[in-house]
């Protein structure tokens, strides 16, 4: 028979259950907490948008929008000093690299002027430093306006035309101004100014620049006989204008007939109105086909000028005509009267209706 245990015979302990012995609640925190932290070490490693910690933000389920404004601000500072570093190593190398330093200078129409007196001063404007670093010798940087002006102030140029070819070529075209005037009297070649006065003596004249001017002359002995000689009546003064030219430049050359005594410095031996004359031929004639220019001479009446030419013949004018009106009236004579082949002695111009020519 069973029987029923009195309570008296003792307290007996009921077991706990496993329920109360197990927090679940707190298993899952830990778990939680640990996926976190696994997570966290996991982004910081390789997630490229780091976060920051913010014990402000610290535990929230809501992301703090501050650490990416924080983050986006430094990588526009990044890029904007990658950018600058390359603007300025871009500008270093166009300046600074050898392939764009202008070192072929190219010069034409030089007559009068010394080309090497023209390159020293062209290097000088390129090497210049700007604000004592950057030199005008770099193709970007080299200024054609300041060539041409400093050139057109340092010497006697008409006109100038400065180019840049890329990457290191400078091309020079220049007319040069005429500002002197070669002087024959006969005994010797001067330079002269645009005021008339001797400027330089420069070589006496060669005595085969002197011709002799031969007659003959027939005569008769006693026994009847005729005999013919030739004799020397006078001398005609030839320049020798090839030799002159390059010995002295392409100046204009006028040979004085009214001035048979040797010069000094400093003397005037022409007017300025007939300096400026003279120039002013030569500047239409020089290159002119049709009537190319040799040298001009002062006719012994003080008033004639006759242009010689390389053609043969010759144009007889006055120093008080207009230069302007002379050429216009050749230019319609070559048009409407004579012909290009045509062979000519002579064209006079001194009357101012008429024009002769033969």
């Amino acid at each position: 028979m069973l029987r029923r245990a009195s309570p008296a015979s003792g307290l007996c302990k009921k077991p706990v259950p496993i329920k109360k012995i197990i927090n679940h609640h707190k298993l899952q925190r830990k778990f939680n907490n640990k996926v976190k932290s696994t997570k966290k070490i996991f982004n910081y490693f390789f997630n490229s948008k780091k976060t920051r910690r913010d014990f402000a933000w610290q535990g929230r389920e809501i992301e703090n929008p501050f650490i990416h404004e924080k983050a986006s601000k430094k990588l526009i500072y990044l890029n904007l000093f990658i950018i600058i570093i390359s603007i300025l190593t871009i500008f270093s190398v166009f300046v600074f690299h050898p392939f764009f330093n202008i070192n072929d200078i190219q010069i034409e129409g030089l007559q009068r002027i010394k080309k090497i007196d023209l390159l020293e001063t062209i290097n000088g404007i390129l090497n210049y430093k700007k604000l004592g670093l950057i030199r005008e010798n770099s193709y970007f940087f080299s200024n054609v306006n300041e060539i041409k002006d400093v050139l057109k102030e340092r010497y006697p140029i008409e006109k100038i035309i400065v180019k840049k070819s890329f990457p290191n070529k400078l091309s020079i075209i220049i007319q040069e101004k005429i500002s002197t005037i070669i002087y024959d009297n006969g005994l010797e070649y001067s330079y002269v100014d645009l005021d008339g006065k001797i400027v330089e003596i420069m070589r006496k004249i060669s005595d085969y620049e002197w011709k002799d001017i031969t007659q003959k002359v027939v005569t008769t002995t006693i026994t009847g006989e005729s005999i013919t000689t030739t004799i020397v009546v006078g001398k005609l003064h030839e320049p020798d204008i090839a030799t002159i030219k390059k010995d002295l430049g392409n100046y204009p050359i006028i040979y004085d007939k009214n001035n048979i005594q040797e010069v000094n410095i400093n003397e005037n031996v022409l007017d300025k109105a007939e300096v400026i004359i003279l120039i002013n031929w030569f500047k239409q004639l020089d290159n002119n086909e049709k009537i190319p220019l040799k040298y001009f001479i002062f006719e012994d009446n003080k008033q004639d000028l006759t242009i010689k030419t390389y053609k043969g013949f010759y144009i007889k004018t006055r120093f008080d005509r207009e230069v302007t009106a002379q050429i216009n009236k050749l230019n319609s004579l070559y048009k409407e009267k004579i012909d290009n082949n045509i062979f000519l002695n002579y064209i006079d111009l001194r009357y101012p209706d008429r024009i002769y020519w033969k």
